[in-house]
């Protein structure tokens, strides 16, 4: 009896101390990689780059995204509620990985809406419709002109016409090689004040920027 309990009791020591160096390794490779990131802060926000908010509390959130990639349509209702509550707080940066078939004529309409100040509305069509012009294997990305001849006091020939600018391409290469520089391959990847978001929740990301701006 007395050896079956001095076994359970080294198992779980044992499970403890291995649970302990996890985290501690975890913690090790987060710090590691903010370090390296921030090294590079010049990659996360162009001067280019859109932004969003007040920033009052010089927090940046960079979101890297692909109009295409379905999580990244699951995710910016969360984006979207984190700029609400946050907006006087907060920086958010649009960066892009053009990951997909069809992201680089998605991107193209967002970056042309700038010059209508009508990106945020340009966004939310893209992604609410995404099942409708980006099923795999299905994808029908002229659709998209339809859908956003929808948005109020968009100019359609203007957007046709901006579509065409040449410096969206610089724009979306210097943005992917930015993200190759920062080891972020996946969409979407989102750092705050340069820490990664390593579990992509509404959970986490809350928790990481109520971080920054209560410390």
């Amino acid at each position: 009896m007395q050896n079956k309990s001095l076994v359970l009791g080294s198992l779980v020591l044992l499970i403890v101390v291995f649970v302990g160096l996890a985290f501690f390794y975890k913690g090790n490779e987060a710090v590691k990689d903010e370090k390296e990131v921030l090294s590079k802060s010049d990659l996360l926000t162009r001067d280019y780059s859109i932004k969003f908010g007040d920033n009052k509390k010089n927090i940046s959130v960079v979101e890297f995204v692909d109009p295409e990639c379905e999580s990244c349509a699951l995710f910016h209702p969360i984006l979207r509620k984190l700029y609400k509550d946050y907006h006087e707080d907060i920086q958010l940066v649009v960066k892009y990985i053009p990951n997909h078939k069809n992201s680089k004529f998605a991107i193209k309409l967002l970056e042309a809406s700038r010059e209508q100040n009508k990106y945020e509305e340009v966004l939310s069509i893209i992604f609410e419709k995404q099942p409708l012009w980006a099923q795999h294997d299905n994808e029908k990305p002229e659709l998209l002109w339809d859908f956003l001849a929808q948005i109020d006091g968009l100019d359609m020939n203007k957007l046709k016409e901006d579509f065409k600018n040449p410096e969206i391409d610089e724009i979306i290469n210097t943005d992917k090689n930015d993200a190759q520089e920062l080891g972020v391959r996946g969409t979407p990847t989102i750092f705050v004040n340069g820490k990664r978001l390593t579990t992509l929740s509404q959970k986490d990301l809350f928790d990481l920027v109520e971080a920054e701006i209560y410390k």
